[in-house]
């Protein structure tokens, strides 16, 4: 790793530091047992000491208009968080993991100066294991910490030493330096990660890195600079895992959001543990989406809600971070409700979890709806969940129809489905390849109802196949290839036409056709 730096501002209770990371993972974890850490070390070895204390961060609340209330700031516990005695030399002279109160117990020798150290970072490694750190993406990656003054151990059998890390808000705007961001932020991961642990105690959870910074701001550009474009999970193409998260002060904070934090992890969840074959981009409760898109948004708001045992959805936004939003998470839209609309998803899942539990959806989401052929979308996760927990499939048939969708739950294809949206071009839900293939603009731009369709084809043994999608002069045809997942793209430039080569596996697969030009068009699709 690189070397270890620090950058320190003077606090009342603690120093801010930032850390490369480097160790000091230290202490056992159980998510099962709800166990993180130990209070009480085993006994201290002659002419020793226990360091002992708890591990606050100050948590700024929501209304439930979705504005932060300042007025009503509490301190939390620092749950399941990596802390450190660290020498005069700057050398860790014992580690360990706080608890569930944030209490921490750790021996030392006496009359020695230490500081306390507790980073933004949680690593688990008894029965659940994971990695999570928060880091500061504008300050080389280093992770966050908190340290107290250096101070002398002393020669009692204990010392105490309680270490906080404030919210920087002074009463009218934040202050330089906002120590707890980092904590709130790491305790959302936390609270997320028990959520799953109660229905899959042997979980291992992939690396996850949480990028937050004070610069981190709307602007799409250099991350190392703050410019993240919005607080979203990302994975790379050789599998890192990471949630950017804004924190541009009087603009748009999200690390008190835990709505919006629990919502990303949502997606790291389909991530690590389902799939997502979702083509992301913009999208609003509002607007008619592609099936993946719908369902992946609808997902991640509904799983927000679950994993934190509520039932809104809270954005705040502006100076002093005095605006924001609300969603009903039971509740799906008004009219023209559907599998193209992400709050008609978010409320099936919502009310999935409070009536049938969230054990029926994580063996769903993890069984033949990962693996399954159909893109990801409402109807294979249906029969999934059918199929995983039959005891609760006439609770999922009646939230189906509730939002007008299909109650068939033995049709992950959705062939059975009616509901087109107010958009013709939108069924049947996949097409052959021996008929024009259509797309539209009705619905609007970007990955919106009808701009997407869908083909299944099957080849009798795995090997190269020639795809052709050819239209009018005037589009710019671009597909995709899914078996089991996305498999393939081709995305030229060229006039009317996309050409490309792809290995296929033996069996059906699906092809998904877009116009990069926006066009009401329509495609001949060749696969040899």
């Amino acid at each position: 790793m690189a070397t270890a730096f620090f950058h320190r501002a003077s606090l009342s209770a603690a120093v801010l530091t930032l850390a490369a990371c480097g160790g000091g993972g230290g202490g056992g974890s159980d998510v099962a047992g709800v166990n993180p850490g130990t209070a009480t070390p085993a006994a201290p070895a002659a002419a020793s000491v226990v360091v002992q204390g708890v591990a606050t961060f100050d948590f700024v609340p929501s209304t439930t208009g979705g504005r932060l209330d300042y007025g009503a700031i509490v301190a939390k516990p620092i749950r399941a968080a990596t802390v450190e005695l660290v020498g005069a030399d700057g050398s860790v002279l014992a580690s360990g993991v706080t608890n569930d109160a944030g209490r921490y117990s750790l021996p030392v020798t006496a009359d020695t100066q230490v500081s306390v150290r507790v980073r933004a970072q949680s690593k688990g490694t008894g029965t659940a294991n994971w990695d999570f750190t928060v880091r500061d993406n504008t300050a080389s990656d280093a992770v966050y910490a908190i340290a107290s003054a250096a101070f002398s151990s002393g020669s009692a059998a204990s010392v105490q030493r309680d270490i906080n890390a404030p919210s920087g808000w002074n009463g009218t705007d934040y202050d330089a330096v906002r120590p707890a961001g980092a904590f709130v932020l790491l305790d959302t991961v936390y609270t997320n990660v028990l959520k799953v642990a109660t229905v899959a105690p042997t979980a291992n959870f992939p690396v996850l890195k949480v990028f937050w910074s004070p610069a981190n701001v709307g602007a799409s550009g250099d991350r190392t600079l703050g410019q993240i474009g919005t607080t979203s999970f990302l994975e790379s193409s050789n599998g890192d895992r990471s949630i950017y998260v804004l924190g541009r002060a009087n603009v748009d904070t999200d690390e008190y959001d835990t709505s919006v934090v629990s919502h990303e992890w949502g997606h790291y969840y389909q991530s690590a543990f389902s799939r997502d074959d979702s083509p992301g981009g913009t999208h609003s409760a509002r607007d008619l989406l592609d099936r993946r898109l719908a369902f992946s948004e609808g997902w991640g708001n509904a799983w927000s809600g679950i994993a934190l045992g509520r039932s809104t959805y809270t954005d705040s936004s502006g100076a002093r971070q005095a605006l924001g939003f609300s969603l009903d998470l039971s509740m799906g839209p008004q009219t023209n409700r559907g599998w193209f609309r992400e709050s008609s998803i978010q409320s099936i899942f919502w009310n999935l979890d409070r009536l049938g539990g969230f054990g029926a959806i994580h063996t769903a989401m993890t069984g033949p709806f990962r693996t399954g052929l159909p893109v990801t979308s409402i109807h294979p996760f249906a029969a999934a969940y059918a199929t995983g927990t039959p005891s609760q499939s006439g609770t999922l048939v009646g939230l189906l129809q509730e939002q007008s969708i299909s109650g068939s739950t033995t049709q992950p294809w959705g062939d059975a489905e009616v509901n087109n949206g107010g958009v013709a071009l939108a069924l049947p839900l996949y097409q052959r390849a021996d008929s024009p293939v259509c797309v539209t603009n009705q619905a609007g731009q970007g990955n919106r109802l009808g701009r997407f369709a869908y083909v299944r084809f099957t080849t009798a043994a795995s090997g190269n196949r020639r795809i052709v999608v050819s239209g009018a002069a005037d589009t710019d045809p671009d597909f995709e290839v899914f078996h089991g997942g996305r498999i393939a793209g081709a995305y030229g430039s060229a006039a009317g036409v996309e050409n490309a080569l792809v290995g296929v596996p033996a069996g059906e697969s699906v092809l998904a056709v877009y116009d990069a030009k926006a066009t009401t068009s329509c495609f001949t699709v060749s696969i040899n």
